[in-house]
C-alpha cells in the first residue's frame, strides 16, 4: 500500500507524518513551510517574496490560503510547494521533503 511521508528537519530536529495521501503530505508540507516563514495572511505572503530591491519587479506568491488548497488537485500543490520552499533555501537550519513510500505488511 502507498503512503506518503512528509519530512522536516529543523534546528537538528528530525520530524515526519505519514499520509494515506499525497495531498495530504503536501498540505501538511506546505502548511509547515509557511508557519516557519509566518505567513499567516496575504500581507504576510507579500512580505515573504517581496525582493527587497527597488528596481526589482514585485512577485506575487503563491498560494497561501488553507482553504482554497484543500480544494486543488496535488500536482498543482507541487508547484506551491516548491515556491515556498524556494524561499527557504538559504536557512540552512530548515529543509522539507515529500517522498512516496510502501507500506509493508
Amino acid at each position: 500500500m502507498p503512503i506518503w511521508v512528509f519530512m522536516v528537519r529543523y534546528e537538528g530536529e528530525l520530524s515526519c507524518s505519514t499520509h494515506l495521501t499525497e495531498k495530504g503530505a503536501m498540505l501538511a508540507a506546505i502548511g509547515d513551510v509557511m508557519e516557519y516563514l509566518g505567513v499567516e495572511d496575504e500581507e504576510a505572503a507579500l512580505r515573504v517574496f517581496d525582493d527587497q530591491c527597488v528596481d526589482a519587479p514585485r512577485i506575487e506568491p503563491p498560494e497561501w490560503d488553507q482553504e482554497k488548497m484543500r480544494k486543488m488537485k496535488p500536482d498543482q500543490l507541487h508547484s506551491i510547494l516548491g515556491a515556498w520552499i524556494e524561499k527557504t533555501w538559504d536557512h540552512y537550519d530548515y529543509e522539507v521533503e515529500v517522498t512516496k513510500t510502501r507500506l509493508v505488511g
